[in-house]
């Protein structure tokens, strides 16, 4: 007891060893944490926890410039290094700070100085550069842990003298068999004071140089491929010879720290390593290249990997069945086999290079935007104390100790609205179950309730808070993250799913090139369920083959396609009506083409209000809707429903004050409806007629294909058509959503846009023309417009690989249903001038005799006390031609002007309909070409009346002598 308490006295002190481990706390970790790295752009240490059977690391992390560190995978954790060697190696305090006194060479009284905590040290050793050509024989061949290197690159200034050589070494496989590599920066290094010069393993001052400046300058016009690492940059060279390839060292975190000024007025090419990190880096890359005044920026499309390189004699070709796996770059590029003559060959095509960013002008113009600030790390642009890393949100205080907040939760950026207001936070993050969401926190209630408005949401969603704190504490800390968030990036609200300049939004990404990341704010309305399963492929094998042969089937995928392209061309909305027996198969086609957007929960019921149907159409602007079953809707209102749809508008309503209340809703888009009636058959049980636009904005085509087999034309191996439609409702449910992202990534490729839409509409076009006679009415055409356009889209798909059909398929499939709604329809003539004969030929047959006075009584006297005529609608005239058994009679109608308007054409176009009844023949004109005439009528003197001379399909009622 008398020997311990003598030893103590000559023990440093606890705040003497503490202060040499944070200066040494390299030393400290390599000998009680190896195998580790450094993180979150340097300022962290993470490494494989050695009290636990990890086999990589993760979740340890220590704090570099403070010493603390925790395990947040367990929950421990500590304030400084002599808490983290008691915790790896057990025992004491006492025990773990005289390990490190001994590591560390730490003695009682010895002096600590302490670095000025806003001043960093001045450093031991400088670099000297560039390196003298005697000091470059002498480069060290070995490294005294690592052995001889694998790889040397020497970095050079812009006349070519050396700076500094980079190792790397390959250690071998980890326990999981993966390689390990270490990369090692030597330099020529001089003693601050003056008197040592010798190589030194540390790396260059900020800004370090890019590699290969040399021949940046020497190539002055050539274009840069910049790269994350030494070895991408070599292989990318030989990928591109071209360019010249370059790279920054130390990888994707300390691009920052990089000197990008050599790139400046160059065209640069980005080439991401393919991973999350990889293209964070060179998102923030860009922006700073296009702020230091690069000629352009372009990124190298990642997704043409996917492609396998081969050969066809002399000439490289690209075939299916490629891999390009997480973190692969250039150098994995060239090991699978990819050459310059393949790369060459892409970019001929234009699939190798994605879109251009071009330089921000200076402001000169002041309706350009001004320059973007340079990119932050996710990091630096959170509230002081407040750290975003896998494991979670922390809060260091005060005290330097990292407290947890809540699970990962990232702030995406600001959001509002294309008027600038409605301003939020968009935040992201994973439910305990893995799945991805999103949510918009509106501005406002962060002034509120903020437990009710906000974190209830939150949990709700999945958010989870950190256990091992108060549930005040952690609620007033995420509080402060959330308001405290500073950034100019933004993104833009939106109050519906489609097109947004040449972006194309879906629930869960955005298709195309937009200023600003897009998110659908929902006010309310529930997102369509667009949604993947299985691979394109597995839905062209498992579906898309069946559709072949089978023209509906094939025609209702087709129209799916189409719904994207209405923008395109500027056509109108509208739909298709598949009717028929119900046992046909409507719903399982319904499914069928609903599969290009998602799952079978696509297919939504009629059995809805109009409200409720405004709402959904606005969430399936630019896409198909599809809807089961007409005979659930209400007749009374299915009409005005199908003119709703039609129109692409809402209706407008006020308020309680009689103001105008929400904003209309606005879609533009495609439906597909089933039922065993017509739109007429529906509309004529509740007593309503059907107008002309209605049939047009939703066409009727027979559910049956007449071959005895429903809807199907061929079974295509099945038994029978049950069969088919079982296996195909089977099937959806498994492989779905693929083909339209695939279609939309084709369709919004940069630069191909506008020749796409000359294509459809040439297309289209000569679909028309082709199926349609030149006499055809304007209703027709408009038909076979919506029609042409089904089978312009499908055509489109089967080029872009997307569908897996023969070419013809989806033209033959269109051909074949508008001539089946022609064969219904009864030609392709003018359905509203057929309507407006018919309205007339159905008042005189039922009113002929009892609403229409007799000339001859009348203007004889005759009768004198017979029945009066009741609510008279004109005057009959009678007359006989002929002798003998030619005689017969006419009757020729004199209509009275306030009849002829509010009762038998009411709700019509009057000027429309006396233009089609003048042509027809069936009104005989006034002497002035109107369509009304002067007539003296019997008892009422000269009247304006209409003179209906004709009435088709009333001949033969006409009497005839005996």
């Amino acid at each position: 007891m008398t020997q311990r308490t003598g030893n103590t006295s000559k023990r440093p002190s606890f705040a003497d060893v503490k202060i040499a481990a944070l200066k040494n706390i390299d030393r400290v970790l390599a000998q009680w944490l190896p195998n580790g790295k450094r993180v979150d752009g340097g300022k962290e240490y993470t490494a494989p926890n050695p009290t636990r059977t990890d086999k990589r690391a993760g979740s340890l992390k220590v704090n570099l410039s403070k010493g603390t560190w925790a395990d947040f995978a367990t929950g421990d954790k500590g304030g400084d290094l002599i808490d983290l060697v008691r915790y790896i190696d057990g025992g004491t305090d006492v025990e773990a700070c005289k390990k490190l006194a001994d590591l560390l060479s730490v003695s009682a009284g010895s002096p600590i100085t302490k670095s000025a905590p806003t001043k960093p040290a001045a450093p031991e050793w400088i670099a000297i550069q560039p390196i003298p050509a005697e000091a470059m024989n002498k480069c060290p061949a070995k490294h005294r842990q690592h052995g001889a290197p694998s790889k040397v690159w020497i970095y050079r200034d812009a006349q070519g003298q050396p700076v500094m050589a980079l190792y790397r070494f390959d250690l071998g496989r980890d326990e999981d068999g993966k390689p390990r590599k270490v990369f090692a920066p030597l330099t020529w290094c001089k003693r601050s004071d003056g008197q040592t010069t010798q190589w030194r393993w540390q790396g260059l001052p900020e800004p370090r140089p890019l590699l290969r400046l040399e021949e940046l300058a020497q190539r002055a016009n050539a274009p840069v491929v910049l790269c994350e690492g030494e070895k991408a940059a070599d292989a990318a060279a030989e990928l591109m010879p071209n360019h010249v390839a370059t790279c920054w060292p130390n990888g994707s975190n300390s691009w920052h720290k990089a000197d990008l000024t050599p790139l400046k007025g160059r065209t640069v090419v980005l080439w991401a390593d393919n991973d999350a990190s990889g293209k964070t880096c060179m998102d923030a890359i860009e922006l700073k290249l296009i702020e230091l005044g690069s000629a352009s920026v372009q990124r190298i499309s990642l997704d043409v990997f996917k492609l396998k390189p081969s050969s066809k004699g002399s000439k490289p070709t690209l075939v299916k069945g490629g891999k390009w796996a997480d973190g692969d770059d250039a150098a994995d590029a060239l090991t699978k086999g990819w050459t310059a003559g393949h790369v060459a060959e892409l970019v001929r095509n234009g699939e190798f290079f994605g879109s251009v960013a071009e330089p921000i002008e200076p402001q000169e113009a002041k309706a350009k935007a001004p320059a973007k600030r340079p990119a932050k790390s996710k990091n630096d642009l959170l509230p002081g104390g407040f750290r975003l890393t896998a494991e979670g949100v922390f809060y260091s205080g005060d005290d330097g100790e990292a407290r947890p907040v809540c699970s990962p939760l990232e702030i995406i950026a600001r959001t509002r609205d294309d008027k600038g207001h409605n301003w939020g936070l968009l935040v992201e993050f994973d439910d305990p179950d893995g799945a991805k969401k999103r949510w918009n926190i509106p501005a406002r209630t962060m002034t509120g309730d903020f437990g009710k408005d906000v974190l209830g949401p939150l949990v709700d969603m999945g958010l989870r808070l950190a256990g091992s704190r108060s549930g005040r504490n952690a609620r007033n800390d995420l509080q402060s993250y959330l308001g405290g968030f500073d950034s100019t990036q933004r993104a833009r609200l939106v109050t519906r799913l489609g097109w947004h300049d040449k972006a194309f939004l879906l629930p869960e990404q955005q298709i195309g090139s937009h200023g600003e990341h897009l998110h659908f704010y929902e006010a309310g309305a529930q997102l369509p369920p667009i949604s993947e399963a299985g691979s394109l492929e597995q839905w062209q094998q498992q579906i898309g083959t069946l559709c072949v042969g089978n023209h509906r089937l094939a025609f209702v995928v087709a129209v799916a396609f189409a719904g994207p392209l209405l923008n395109l061309l500027g056509h109108e909305s509208g739909g298709f009506h598949l009717y028929g027996d119900s046992s046909g198969g409507k719903t399982t086609h319904l499914q069928v083409a609903a599969s290009v957007y998602g799952g079978p929960r696509l297919v939504r019921s009629w059995r809805s209000t109009d409200n409720a149907l405004e709402s959904i159409a606005a969430a399936h602007s630019d896409g198909l809707l599809v809807l089961d079953e007409i005979g659930m809707c209400d007749p009374r209102i299915i009409g005005e429903t199908v003119y709703m749809l039609g129109n692409g508008t809402g209706k407008a309503r006020a308020n309680d004050r009689g103001q105008a209340g929400r904003q209309v809703q606005e879609w533009r888009l495609l439906f597909l409806s089933t039922g065993e009636k017509t739109l007429a058959q529906h509309m004529a049980d509740a007593n309503k007629e059907l107008k002309a636009g209605m049939e047009v904005r939703m066409l009727a085509v027979p559910a049956d294909a007449s071959k005895g087999l429903g809807m199907f034309d061929v079974l295509n191996g099945f038994e029978d058509a049950a069969a088919l439609s079982d296996a195909l409702k089977a099937r959806v449910a498994k492989y779905y959503g693929t083909p339209l992202t695939a279609f939309l990534h084709a369709l919004c490729a940069p630069g191909e846009m506008l020749r796409w839409t000359v294509i459809i509409r040439r297309t289209v076009e000569q679909f028309i023309t082709q199926n349609l006679p030149a006499s055809a009415s304007g209703q027709a055409q408009r038909a076979a417009l919506r029609f042409g356009l089904a089978a312009a889209a499908g055509e489109l798909a089967t080029a872009f690989g997307v569908t897996g059909w023969p070419d013809g398929t989806a033209t033959t499939a269109a051909r074949v249903c508008l001539h089946a709604w022609l064969a219904e329809r009864g030609g392709a003539g003018n359905f509203e001038g057929d309507a407006i004969v018919a309205r007339l030929h159905q008042v005189i047959e039922r009113f002929g005799e009892s609403r229409f006075t007799r000339w001859e009584s009348t203007a004889a006297k005759i009768d004198e006390h017979g029945p009066r005529t009741i609510d008279r609608l004109g005057f009959r005239k009678t007359m006989e031609h002929g002798m003998g058994d030619a005689l017969h009679t006419t009757n020729t109608y004199y209509v009275l002007p306030e009849a002829w308007r509010a009762e038998i054409f009411k709700g019509m176009n009057i000027s429309a309909v006396n233009r089609e009844l003048l042509q027809r023949g069936v009104l005989e004109p006034g002497t002035d070409g109107k369509a009304y005439s002067l007539i003296r009528l019997p008892g009422l003197g000269p009247q304006r009346c209409y003179v209906v001379k004709t009435v088709p399909g009333t001949d033969e009622g006409e009497a005839k002598a005996a």
